[in-house]
């Protein structure tokens, strides 16, 4: 488990959740499905349809996964959790849609479908484009690096590294200039000897 938990620390796990959510948002963007032999009365004998037109739905969860992680990297303890339960459910919504649009692509392309082409009938053939296989694997690695981030946050130092940037302890007990500069703006005089 100590593996793990290294492996998924703040930087690692932060950026498989932007990964997961750009590879989301790309897919929405590309085609997911090609119908083809439509009805005669249809405007087009074959219609390309982008993940974005077949579910909306995921480009917004490619959204908020973008969004959970950038609000990640700045949030503390229990507000990381809060965000990773959001991007858990935003993971979950992903899979759920882009599995379904997998295993039965004419009913996740029908109403796309009855939009560009003004019927609704049913096109002869879908072929599923690589693209729903992306946005597969962006849901799955936002699903399960939510989870990663639920599980090992909570062992995430929130403390600031850089002593350059950080308020230092009054009175330390080796005081470099930092600290002393610190305790001046603390109101408390380092050359004064109590």
């Amino acid at each position: 488990m100590g593996h793990i938990a290294y492996f998924f620390q703040r930087r690692n796990t932060i950026l498989l959740i932007q990964l997961g959510a750009v590879l989301l948002l790309i897919s929405t963007a590309l085609t997911w499905v090609t119908a083809t032999g439509l009805p005669e009365t249809a405007a087009a004998a074959e219609v390309n349809l982008l993940g974005g037109e077949m579910s909306p739905t995921l480009r917004a969860m490619g959204l908020v996964g973008v969004a959970g992680g950038v609000a990640a990297t700045i949030a503390r303890k229990w507000l990381r959790a809060l965000i990773g339960a959001v991007l858990l459910g935003a993971g979950v919504i992903s899979v759920i849609g882009a599995g379904l649009a997998l295993s039965n692509p004419a009913a996740a392309a029908a109403p796309a479908l009855a939009d560009y082409t003004g019927v609704t009938e049913t096109a002869a053939e879908y072929s599923v484009g690589f693209a729903v296989w992306l946005a597969v694997l962006g849901s799955v690695v936002l699903t399960l690096s939510s989870v990663a981030m639920l599980l090992f946050s909570p062992g995430w130092n929130d403390e600031k590294r850089s002593k350059k940037y950080s308020r230092g302890q009054a009175q330390a007990e080796n005081p470099d200039e930092i600290d002393m500069w610190d305790d001046l703006s603390d109101g408390d005089d380092p050359t004064d000897k109590k």
